[in-house]
């Protein structure tokens, strides 16, 4: 299990690398490249949710278009 330390550097270098735009992630001497930027995201909310921090959930709007 890691510490909060530990989930924390996670966090903080997951959320560099989707802000740079990259898919490698390097932090306590790892390096993980992931496979898209929604399995980042995806790692990046279930490291808020362990470290406690309030995930945003989705918003979803039924649109309508159109007519008779």
């Amino acid at each position: 299990m890691a510490t909060q330390t530990e989930l924390q550097s996670r966090l903080q270098a997951i959320e560099t690398a989707i802000a740079s735009g990259t898919r490698r992630v390097s932090y306590d001497g790892k390096s993980v490249e992931y496979a898209s930027l929604a399995e980042m995201r995806s790692i990046r909310d279930e490291l808020r949710r362990e470290l406690g921090i309030a995930v945003p959930s989705r918003r979803r709007v039924a649109r309508y278009s159109g007519g008779y």
